[in-house]
């Protein structure tokens, strides 16, 4: 039973840091503008 439980927290972690990690901000809507100093670097 606590491997069970440890095996399903561990999934939902694995999933929130996706997210985290997949977009650049908590909303997936927002999405912030790069100023042109930073753009001229790449």
């Amino acid at each position: 039973m606590k491997r069970d439980f440890a095996v399903m927290i561990s999934k939902i972690l694995v999933l929130v840091a996706a997210v985290f990690v997949s977009t650049a901000s908590l909303f997936m809507i927002h999405r912030p503008e790069i100023p042109e100093e930073l753009k001229k670097t790449q």
